[in-house]
């Protein structure tokens, strides 16, 4: 299942109509300094929380980890939907893996445009992130492509 989505992902990514590239960017104003605000994501899969957790948003004991994944994916595709001139970048497939598969086809046609126009971006490409303090290749081979980590002790 995991592969039958990523490739999804990439025909939609690359298709012949896409139109994702460097090129659609916002115009650069010369003689001034040009900001571009790119929001992201960095959402943990399974660090302090399960995985469960950290997407709909429950167990608050963890006050600073209280973030409910599925919503930033509600918010944000309707959000670059009323306002083309915005891009957003999301990271963990895991999370987007999850919110795809619950979603009415309106709005995975929404996500398709979303990608085709550049406005929405998934990088790094893997199931969630490596850890990026103390990592060696083979974990960050295994985090991106099975989504586990492996522990290393300075």
């Amino acid at each position: 299942m995991k592969s039958l989505f990523y490739f999804l992902l990439l025909r939609i990514s690359l298709g012949e109509e896409s139109k994702c590239f460097y090129g659609n960017c916002h115009d650069i104003v010369a003689d001034k300094l040009n900001v571009h605000l790119v929001p992201h994501t960095h959402d943990d899969v399974g660090w302090l929380k399960t995985v469960d957790q950290y997407y709909y948003g429950s167990n608050d004991t963890i006050k600073w980890a209280n973030a409910g994944v599925q919503y930033i994916l509600d918010t944000v595709v309707p959000n670059l939907l009323a306002d083309p001139s915005k891009r957003f970048i999301f990271v963990e497939t895991a999370y987007f893996w999850r919110w795809w598969e619950e979603q009415e086809q309106l709005m995975k046609d929404n996500v398709r445009k979303l990608v085709e126009t550049g406005q929405l971006e998934f990088i790094l490409g893997g199931w969630c992130m490596n850890d990026e303090a103390t990592v060696h290749y083979t974990g960050m081979i295994q985090q991106l492509s099975l989504g586990v980590s492996e522990r290393v002790t300075p």
